[in-house]
C-alpha cells in the first residue's frame, strides 16, 4: 500500500513535505494509513446508507476516520505552505493506492480456472443491477481476476491478494479504480460521466471496428445500450467497462 497526495501544481519536495506531515499524525495517533482510509470508508458507507442507526461506525473506525482527515488537512497545509490562497485544494488530497495484477492469472490457479469462467458472466449482470456498493461483488472480481485462491465470502475473515493487500473497493472506490485503469491500460483513454453514471474505456489508436480495444459500461459506442438502466455509480460503471473488456479471455 502506498500514500499518496493528488495535488496539482505541487513540486516532488512539496508533496514530501506533505506526506511526511501526514504520518507524523498517522504515528502521534497510533493508527496507520489502511485504518484511517477504512474508517473513513465506513463512515461514508453510512452516510451513503442514510445513517442506519444498526450500521453505526464502530468507534476506532469513526476514530480512524477522523485521523486520516486531520492527517489529509496536515497534509494539505505542509504540501502548499506559502501557495496563494485560492491555490490550496479545498478537497480531501490523500488517497491510499493498491498496486494490482494487470492480468489475469488463470494459469496461477488451473483447478479454480472452471469457476472463476463461470462466476465471470454472473458477476457482470451483477455489476449491472446492483443499487450500490457490494463487498460480495468486489470479492468475487478479485477471485474471477485471479487475485485470491478461493472465493471470499462476508461471513470468514477478509483475505489479503497475493501481494498482501486487501482486496479493492470496486463498486464504492472510483479513484482506486481508476488508478487500476490508468495502470492496467497505460496510453489508453478513461472517460467517466456521472449524471447518469458511465464509463468509456477505448485505445485512441483503435478504429470503429476494433471492439477489443473499446469498452463501455452503459452506452456503446454505437449508441446502443449494453442495459435498460444506467450503472448505480461511476466507480461500478468503470469497473463494469473493465470486465466487458475482460470478456474474451472468459470465453
Amino acid at each position: 500500500m502506498e500514500l499518496r497526495l493528488n495535488i496539482e501544481d505541487a513540486t516532488p519536495d512539496e508533496l514530501a513535505r506533505g506526506l511526511a506531515a501526514a504520518e507524523a499524525v498517522f504515528a502521534r495517533a497510533g493508527v496507520t494509513a489502511l485504518q484511517g482510509a477504512e474508517g473513513l470508508f465506513a463512515l461514508e458507507g453510512w452516510d451513503i446508507k442514510g445513517f442506519p442507526e444498526d450500521d453505526k461506525p464502530t468507534e476506532d473506525e469513526d476514530r480512524a476516520a477522523a485521523v486520516w482527515l486531520e492527517a489529509d488537512e496536515a497534509a494539505a497545509a505542509a504540501c502548499c505552505a506559502g501557495w496563494p490562497e485560492d491555490k490550496i485544494p479545498r478537497r480531501q488530497v490523500m488517497e491510499l493506492i493498491n498496486v494490482p495484477h494487470t492480468k489475469l492469472q488463470a494459469e496461477a490457479s488451473p483447478d479454480t480456472w472452471p469457476e472463476r469462467k463461470q462466476l465471470y458472466a454472473e458477476v457482470v449482470k451483477r455489476l449491472e443491477v446492483t443499487a450500490g456498493p457490494d463487498r460480495q461483488i468486489d470479492f468475487d472480481i478479485a477471485f474471477v481476476l485471479g487475485w485470491v485462491p478461493e472465493r471470499p465470502t462476508l461471513d470468514g475473515v477478509e483475505p489479503l491478494s497475493e501481494e498482501g493487500d486487501r482486496i479493492p473497493f470496486f463498486t464504492s472506490d472510483l479513484a482506486q479504480v481508476e488508478e487500476m485503469a490508468s495502470k492496467a491500460l497505460r496510453d489508453w483513454t478513461i472517460e467517466i460521466d456521472s449524471d447518469p453514471c458511465d464509463a468509456h474505456v477505448f485505445d485512441p489508436r483503435a478504429s470503429d471496428d476494433d471492439d477489443e480495444l473499446r469498452m463501455a459500461a452503459w452506452r456503446n459506442f454505437d449508441g446502443s445500450l449494453h442495459m435498460q438502466k444506467p450503472p448505480a455509480n461511476p466507480a461500478i460503471a468503470l469497473t463494469l467497462a473493465m470486465m466487458r473488456g475482460q470478456s474474451m479471455h472468459f470465453e
